[in-house]
This record gives C-alpha cells, structure tokens and sequence, in this order.
C-alpha cells in the first residue's frame, strides 16, 4: 500500500519530531510520503481572499487526484471512529489524504474526492491534523492487523 499526505504547508514545524516518530511506526505496514506544498501563487491568493486561496489551492492539488482513493479532510466532512477510519483504508492500494489550507476547501475540490473526512467540529491548525492523521493511520493499520496499539 502508498498513502501520500499533501499539506499546504510552509516547511516543517514543532509537530516534526512527533510526525518521524508515526511515520516511522507506518513504514512496515506501506509507503508514506509527505508533500508540504506552500507556493508564491498560495501566498498571494491567501492575502487576497477565500476564494483566490481554495482556487489557488484547487490549482494546485486537482492534479494530484489522479490515481488512488482521494480524502479532503475538512470540517464540512463525515466523522469516523477510528474503527470506521480503518475499514476506510483497508484493502486500498493508493490513498491520498490532503489537507486544506487556512481557508479550507471549495465544493468543487470536496466533490472530486472520493470521501471528505472531518476529525472534528473544531478547526485545527493544518499542522496538527497532520499529527493527528499520522496517529489515525498507524492506529488503522494496527487495528487492521490485530497489533494491540488500539487497546
């Protein structure tokens, strides 16, 4: 299995060593790969709007939604218990997990993927939803594998 996690993001943050520590507890189980995309065009849009940062942001991650099952985590998204989030990836062979910038996602962006998650009815800062997901992964695939993390 390859998840691939995209973040508006600009460079790392105080969340680093805790992300290595899930990233390096997923390994054995598939490949990860992280992609921090922050660009002049995201900076710009950010400072102009909502709309012109989700269109900025629709710029650049409509490309990547090709190939794999696609997940927008947003607050407009369905709740799962961590049970429900492991049946979620389990038999998937390529899962894109992206996650919004300051000012989330338009419907346009929401419609492509093939499921909108929520972690919350709380706002997080994208950087940590991204620790959060990192635990939910590693949580799932123990569960999926009978690995006693869970309990």
């Amino acid at each position: 299995m390859q998840i691939d996690i995209f973040s508006i993001q600009k460079g790392d943050d105080e969340f680093c060593e805790l992300n290595q520590k899930y990233i390096k507890l997923i390994k054995p189980f598939c490949g990860l790969n992280e992609y921090n995309i922050f660009t002049k065009d995201i900076n710009k849009a950010q400072n102009i709007d909502l709309h012109h940062a989700r269109q900025s942001y629709l710029k650049e991650y409509e490309p990547k939604l090709s190939g794999g099952f696609n997940i927008a985590l947003c607050e407009h998204g369905n709740m799962l218990d961590s049970m429900s989030f492991a049946k979620l990836l389990d038999g998937k062979l390529h899962v894109k997990f992206f996650i919004g910038g300051a000012y989330g996602f338009n419907d346009e962006f929401r419609q492509k993927c093939d499921k909108v998650v929520s972690f919350s009815k709380l706002t997080y800062a994208h950087k940590m939803v991204k620790l959060i997901l990192l635990e939910q992964i590693y949580r799932a695939f123990c569960i999926n594998n009978n690995h006693p993390y869970h309990k």
